[in-house]
């Protein structure tokens, strides 16, 4: 295509010394251009040829690619064959019925202490009315896990996710001379 041949005329060239994250950033802008996002005459011309479909999938390439190409994998088996149980926090392996929890230190980490699906349900059944709880999984096992999880990754990438809002906010204010 059109965008691989330009990538690889670039990466190609002896004095390219551009870094992989920015040889990245080209090839995602090259795509957005090709896709159309970037309305250009002879880009729109190269949209028309594609169906909505077809410019959905080139525009969720990026995306999907990261995930394929860079999503951990835990086991030999996962990492073999992408049809496997990827190992997403508080998923459930379908034949052990064990939870995949994260884990906080790897050497003292035993994997057969881990909550199972019937003992979830067990703790559950067992969890008597007269304490409330916000949340179902407080209820559980699964209670140090979560908290240990929205401590150390959910709270942090929120306190980041607003953060770069914040200054996006007030970066688009200063522009506009709203302050």
């Amino acid at each position: 295509s059109m965008v691989c041949d330009r990538m690889l005329k670039s990466w190609n060239d002896l004095s390219d010394i551009s870094t992989p994250a920015e040889k990245w950033g080209m090839l995602r802008h090259e795509l957005s251009i090709f896709c159309g996002a970037h309305k250009t005459h002879s880009n729109k011309k190269l949209a028309k040829h594609y169906s909505a479909a077809e410019r959905i999938q080139m525009e969720l390439w990026p995306i999907q690619t990261v995930f394929r190409c860079t999503y951990p994998r835990l086991d030999i088996n996962v990492s073999k064959m992408q049809n496997h149980l990827l190992k997403s926090p508080f998923c459930i392996h379908p034949k052990t019925g064990r939870v995949c929890v994260p884990i906080d230190d790897a050497a003292t980490f035993d994997p057969f202490t881990v909550p199972t699906l019937p003992q979830l349900m067990r703790e559950l059944d067992a969890f008597g009315d007269g304490q409330n709880t916000k949340h179902e999984w407080e209820k559980t096992s699964l209670k140090g896990p979560f908290q240990s999880f929205q401590k150390k990754f959910l709270n942090p990438m929120l306190n980041d996710l607003r953060r770069s809002q914040r200054d996006e906010a007030e970066k688009q204010a200063a522009m506009m001379g709203d302050f």
